[in-house]
């Protein structure tokens, strides 16, 4: 429908200029017809007719260009989640992906233009085949000249069309800067900080100056295009004053009328038009075909973490790490160097060791958030590359170390992290969760229960919670998770010690009978643990219980003394 009225809207306006010519000449009495009334009525109908016609059309059109832009803009909104959801964790610590992840955003809008773009540019061609038709009956000479005057302002425009991209393009990480430094003014986390600091001048000065690099850029550039093509522009327009000027004596020597010029004056007007909207249309069509190919060129960002298993995986009986070596994408350092265990089920195992030991990196790499360089992981007997990704990780529920609460309500908080547990008892499992890792208090400040927000971004009433209470209601979220094994990654981290002994003692009984694997650099949390992995440097350098470990006086005992020291 919306194609049908960008072809009729220009026939609708030469028709006007046709009829125009004829209701003058009535006037002028250069037409000569036997009942001048009724035919000065019949063309004033027409136009009328016209008039109610492209109003009509203009505003049929405007409604499906507003329902299919945000049809689209949907869609494409949900493409880009897609494709941010489906990508690589591993992508996320590469500058390249987030530049190239904010220009596809930025430039996903060109798919919908594009469409428009592309119906402007039919309006325009047929505006222009119908002018240049039945101007160049008359004088085609009028038609090509008009043409030829154009030709040099199109040439222009495409230059600066491709010249503005790759500008945009190349600004982009100072651009992520920009974004960077308005989101630490606004928000919440930082606001604290820098009224302590007194920094917000200091921030905006950051701003502004890197703002006016850019615009300083963008400025120059502006400003050659716009005397370049200004200049150019011109051309056409002192042909249309050339065209007028030789239609008017003709109709000064008698050789055509007054409504010959209205004729040749209008439709040299909306042939000049026509170009115009062309050239527009085809600019912001090659402009939008640039943004297009960028949008597509975060295919080449491809997952290394391929899903193509096809086991299915009920239990976890049994982990077994096999001489597994990884360094983090862009970097040489290993993070886990020929590393060899196997965990058993119903067996809780501790792994300790300093920051940057290869704590965190062993769970990632179970849980295929990564693959290892060289070595294997299996689960029960079997290469875990061999398992679907959705049936591999739906058998664990993880709290890793940086998990973070959304700004739902409490309830949802839970939910999102196993969105099939069964409706029927849902509510009593979210409680049953929150009471087990100790979450009363958070339960009686929240004034809608359940259904009370977390932070103010959305409802007024919702709660604000401290980095403890953040740590306890991420762990009830896991508790809540169904799965055979669970992975705590520094769970108490946060926690005061009143709170951290509660939550201990409820995983002991929680964790009985099922495989649990957890880090902690408090080595006094240590109590739940039938197997200590100590790690250092990405290796395993003492395995066993915590009375073998301390036996042996080596790594684990040094550690252990260290803590017991700060408390003597």
């Amino acid at each position: 429908m919306r194609i049908s009225t960008q072809i009729l809207l220009p026939f609708l306006a030469i028709a006007t200029s046709v009829i125009g010519k004829y209701l003058i000449d009535l006037l002028a009495g250069a037409w000569i017809v036997d009942d001048p009334v009724r035919m000065l009525l019949f063309l004033f109908a027409g136009l009328l007719l016209i008039a109610l016609l492209r109003t009509f059309l203009q505003k049929l059109a405007m409604y499906y260009q507003t329902m299919h832009s945000d049809l689209l803009r949907s869609r494409i909104s949900l493409m880009m989640m897609d494709r941010s959801i489906s990508s690589d964790l591993e992508y996320f610590d590469n500058p390249d992906y987030h530049d190239k992840l904010l220009s596809a955003a930025r430039d996903s809008s060109a798919i919908i233009n594009i469409v428009w773009s592309a119906l402007t540019g039919i309006s325009a061609s047929v505006a222009f085949l119908g002018a240049f038709i039945v101007l160049g009956q008359a004088n085609v000479f009028y038609s090509l000249l008009m043409m030829a005057a154009a030709i040099p302002s199109s040439i222009v425009a495409a230059k600066y069309t491709k010249s503005f991209y790759a500008l945009s393009i190349e600004q982009l990480k100072s651009e992520r800067k920009l974004n960077y430094y308005q989101s630490v003014a606004i928000d919440r986390h930082y606001a604290q900080d820098l009224r302590l600091f007194n920094a917000g001048e200091w921030l905006k000065s950051r701003y502004k100056r890197l703002w006016n690099q850019l615009f300083t850029q963008r400025q120059n550039m502006t400003r050659n295009r716009t005397f370049l093509t200004a200049l150019l522009d011109c051309l056409p327009e002192i042909v249309v004053v050339v065209i007028g000027i030789d239609v008017a004596f003709k109709v000064l020597t008698k050789t055509a009328t007054v409504g010959d010029y209205s004729l040749f004056t209008g439709l040299v007007g909306q042939l000049w038009d026509a170009i115009l909207q062309f050239s527009s249309s085809a600019m912001q069509i090659y402009d939008n075909q640039l943004k297009i190919e960028n949008v597509r060129s975060l295919e080449k960002f491809q997952n290394h973490v391929v899903d193509n298993g096809t086991r299915q995986l009920k239990q976890v009986d049994f982990i077994e790490f096999d001489r597994v070596k990884f360094s983090y994408p862009g970097t040489n350092e290993r993070a886990l160097d020929d590393v060899t265990f196997q965990l058993n089920r119903e067996e809780k195992v501790a792994l300790v060791g300093l920051n940057g030991s290869g704590k965190s990196t062993l769970i990632k790499l179970l849980l295929r958030m990564y693959d290892p360089d060289a070595g294997t992981i299996r689960i029960n007997g079997i290469d875990i590359r061999e398992y679907s990704l959705s049936t591999l990780r739906s058998n664990f529920s993880v709290y890793f170390q940086e998990m973070g609460n959304y700004c739902f309500t409490l309830k949802e908080n839970l939910e999102i992290a196993d969105i099939y547990q069964d409706q029927a008892h849902e509510e009593a499992l979210v409680k049953a969760s929150l009471y087990e890792s100790c979450c009363e208090d958070i339960l009686n400040k929240a004034p809608k229960g359940l259904d009370t927000n977390l932070t103010r971004c959305f409802e007024a009433d919702g709660i604000e919670l401290s980095y403890g209470q953040h740590q306890k209601l991420a762990l009830a979220r896991t508790l809540y998770r169904r799965h055979t094994a669970l992975i705590l990654d520094e769970p108490s981290s946060n926690l005061d010690p009143k709170a951290e002994h509660e939550i201990f003692k409820s995983l002991q009984s929680f964790t009985n009978n099922k495989m649990t694997i957890f880090t902690s650099h408090r080595l006094s949390n240590v109590f739940l643990a039938d197997r200590i992995i100590v790690l250092e440097n990405g290796k395993v350098v003492e395995d066993g219980t915590q009375e073998e470990l301390l036996k042996n006086k080596q790594r684990y005992a040094e550690l252990f003394q260290y803590q017991k020291e700060r408390y003597m």
